[in-house]
């Protein structure tokens, strides 16, 4: 700890702050904007949004160009590089090349904690294999809200103890595999009806229902050991009168999660370009108010150079006239090297791992993953599987572009007697209404939020039109199905490949 303190000593007041900015990157190179972030900022971390992730080795050469910079021309200490790798480390990669495990609903729906921490696992293993060390994942939000526009399938499910032990296991499985996980979005995102990249949605609930829900999960993935909380912009006047987001809230982000829970751990900001924080205040103004909240890393999204300057200016400038203490500033920076000197991330320890694709994709892994779509795959509404020996070259299939991977192992049962690829869920609309499809369909649909109730009840009165000729296979929200209530229904909950697989499987009962 003493020798934490003497580095913090040696270093500039720009060389501390540059340690709390985690500036967002955008290209699948090490672009100028990342260079001058590390060299001239001495940035503290960097982000990989979904432009920057295409394969492995790619990002594997742009993480190893980030971390050689900061060694040789920024702060001289290693980078937090992070991702949103929320359900597996293959779910953003573009063009694929690691696991890409069911999204959170779906894990919930298995049931399995052993096999949540095993997807923990395998995606703090192959994270590192690519350069990614810390991980804003798992949403310990509890989705019980039908109407919330963004949470949605990310989150576990309904069940507050469900959240919070599947939760905990993904946490145990990210951090004792060497990432860090981050649990968000304290104080809870699940029950609201705006989503905050577009707007700030408001909590209305009393401290007692906020104690006994929204916050259970955050308390239980602190008690299991989360290295980091990303704080949401989210309004909670039970916490906070002033209407602040609890991003930019002392009162939440210190009162509450520092104090009241006792985190220890690392406070993120959810990202600072957010309406939830921007429709009031500049992202400078808001790098210094979640200072003096009590944040630790600004996660921030600057275009370009000339944009990033003045967030890192507006929190010196704030030092300077006392806005801000330089105690406060040391604070941050203690916990984030402490942290970096946990996971091997400070010069003395940190040594670039060479690429070794053989760590991604493995067989064993990709098990983990069809293991727990299995378990997740649910029958509705009285589905029964299909019988090949009845349903040979009878069927048609209605799919959405995006479960191609479905549509051809349904195509191998020699099941079907046409097809008809939809660009989008809501084609199957007037589809239906051509009076074209003739005989039983499978009509396959997914959508990452909740379908249009106007397309699902077109497919519900054709079903009722024509009994035991339709049959859904669901990979969207659970919550869509009450507008389906004549429809025999396979639920997936998104369209993982591991999910389509077991779609095919179910639908024919193998």
């Amino acid at each position: 700890m003493s020798e934490l303190k003497d580095r913090i000593r040696r270093m500039t007041l720009r060389e501390q702050v540059g340690q709390l900015f985690t500036f967002y990157n955008t290209g699948l190179v090490f672009s100028d904007f990342a260079k001058r972030m590390i060299a001239d900022y001495k940035a503290g971390g960097m982000f990989l949004d979904m432009g920057s992730l295409d394969r492995p080795a790619q990002v594997h050469r742009l993480t190893s160009a980030m971390q050689q910079a900061s060694m040789t021309e920024g702060s001289g200490i290693p980078l937090f590089i992070s991702a949103d790798f929320v359900a597996g480390a293959g779910c953003k990669l573009k063009s694929g090349g690691a696991v890409h495990f069911p999204k959170n609903k779906a894990v919930g729906a298995a049931g399995d904690e052993a096999l949540a921490y095993e997807s923990g696992r395998v995606t703090a293993e192959e994270s590192l294999a690519m350069g990614v060390n810390f991980n804003y994942s798992p949403v310990v939000d509890i989705n019980n809200n039908p109407l919330n526009p963004v949470i949605g399938t990310h989150s576990f499910g309904e069940d507050r103890d469900q959240v919070a032990a599947m939760g905990c296991a993904v946490i145990r499985g990210y951090q004792e595999h060497g990432m860090i996980a981050t649990a968000k979005h304290f104080p809870g995102h699940g029950d609201t009806q705006v989503d905050s990249h577009f707007d700030l949605p408001v909590l209305p609930f009393d401290r007692t229902r906020l104690d006994s829900f929204e916050l259970v999960p955050f308390r239980k993935s602190i008690e299991a050991g989360v290295d980091a909380v990303m704080v949401g912009h989210i309004a909670v006047p039970a916490l906070d009168a002033s209407g602040l987001p609890a991003s930019l809230s002392y009162k939440m982000t210190t009162g509450l999660l520092r104090e009241e829970l006792g985190f220890g751990g690392l406070i993120v900001t959810d990202g600072l370009s957010m309406k939830g924080v921007t429709s009031k205040f500049t992202q400078a103004e808001a790098c210094v108010l979640a200072l003096q909240a009590g944040a630790d890393i600004l996660l921030a999204h600057a275009r370009n150079v000339e944009e990033a300057g003045p967030m890192v200016e507006a929190v010196l400038t704030a030092v300077r006239r006392g806005e801000l203490s330089e105690e406060r500033i040391k604070q941050s920076v203690e916990r984030i090297l402490n942290m970096k000197a946990k996971y091997g991330l400070l010069p003395e320890t940190f040594r670039l791992r060479d690429y070794d694709g053989e760590k991604l994709n493995k067989p064993e892994s990709e098990s983990v993953s069809i293991r727990l779509a299995r378990k997740a795959a649910l029958a509705v509404n009285g589905f029964k599987p299909l019988k090949r020996t009845e349903a040979t070259e009878r069927w048609t299939l209605v799919w959405d572009k995006q479960v191609e991977r479905f549509a051809e192992l349904v195509r191998l049962t020699g099941t079907l007697k046409g097809e008809r690829r939809l660009e989008a869920y809501a084609d199957v609309k007037p589809l239906l209404g051509e009076g074209t499809l003739a005989g039983p369909v499978i009509v396959a649909l997914t959508h990452n939020k909740r379908m249009d109730a106007d397309v699902l009840q077109a497919l519900n009165q054709y079903a009722a039109e024509h009994p035991g000729d339709v049959v859904l296979v669901h990979f969207g929200s659970s919550y869509d199905l009450e507008h389906v209530p004549a429809v025999p229904a396979l639920l997936l909950y998104d369209s993982a490949p591991s999910l389509q697989q077991s779609a095919a499987e179910a639908l024919f009962g193998s």
